[in-house]
């Protein structure tokens, strides 16, 4: 069972006659039995058949020689919160949620640890260190430019073996005032009565998919070794920075998507 194709195009090997992506829309809740039943069929997908060719194919993909004569750095992380990568994409699901299309399993895309990393050095870091600012020179080094790529990859990070078993998770999203959230307001008309938001409306539940994981990120960077070690040191320490403190993906005001290293 594929994740990525069962809320992407309808794998009928997870539908039947209450599973469909029709019935689950339709459905009121229709969403909270379709991802229930999701996570079942994963998990027991992955503590069986799949998993002893995913870490053959984890520890291939971790391997230095992957990575051809350049440099790299690998960092390990957890999940300290739940993770909502990718949670406003297109889906016939309302949310979405980062899934490797071929693995079916939730992954941080390098390019949004690179965008998270060049986002916290430029306002965080940026103040005190100003070659780290959006245009200085460390940060250009680093990151790139609008006329040159930076130095460092930040390659896409997979859930480790031990873990991915329970990766995806079931979360619920409870929003209040439907009523008035909805409503086109109209200029100049008198005849029509809006609901103000009111502390008694009732919440309206709706169903996602998290993630939760440990991860396993690598950093590469071309040129002479030790200068090449430098670099990727500094951009460790900022891309930790920024998964602890402000978090990978959706609704990090909320709290989700915070991470930490292991040690």
């Amino acid at each position: 069972m594929n994740a990525h194709l069962a809320i992407t195009k309808g794998d009928t090997s997870l539908q039947g006659k209450d599973l469909c992506l029709e019935q689950v829309v339709s459905k009121g809740d229709g969403k909270q039995v379709f991802y229930q039943k999701l996570i079942k069929a994963y998990e027991a997908d992955w503590t069986t058949a799949k998993k002893s060719w995913y870490k053959h194919y984890h520890d291939r993909y971790y391997k230095k020689e992957s990575y051809g004569e350049t440099t790299s750095l690998h960092i390990q992380v957890r999940s300290q919160t739940p993770l909502v990568i990718g949670h406003g994409g297109n889906s016939v699901l309302e949310t979405s949620l980062a899934l490797h299309c071929i693995y079916g399993v939730p992954y941080l895309p390098g390019t949004a640890l690179k965008g998270v990393a060049s986002h916290y050095a430029h306002r965080q870091l940026g103040d005190q260190q100003p070659a780290l600012k959006r245009t200085g020179s460390d940060y250009n080094i680093l990151f790139g430019s609008q006329t040159s790529a930076g130095f460092i990859q930040f390659h896409d990070a997979l859930p480790t073996p031990a873990t991915v078993c329970k990766a995806l998770k079931q979360d619920v999203l409870t929003a209040h005032h439907q009523d008035y959230n909805g409503i086109i307001v109209e200029p100049y008309r008198n005849d029509i009565e809006y609901k103000a938001p009111r502390d008694d409306d009732s919440p309206v539940p709706i169903p996602f998919l998290s993630a939760s994981a440990h991860f396993g990120i690598t950093l590469t960077c071309e040129g002479e070794k030790e200068s090449a070690m430098k670099w990727l040191s500094l951009a460790k320490t900022i891309l930790l920075g920024a998964l602890r403190e402000e978090g990978i993906g959706g609704k990090t005001n909320a709290g989700y998507g915070r991470l930490l290293e292991i040690e």
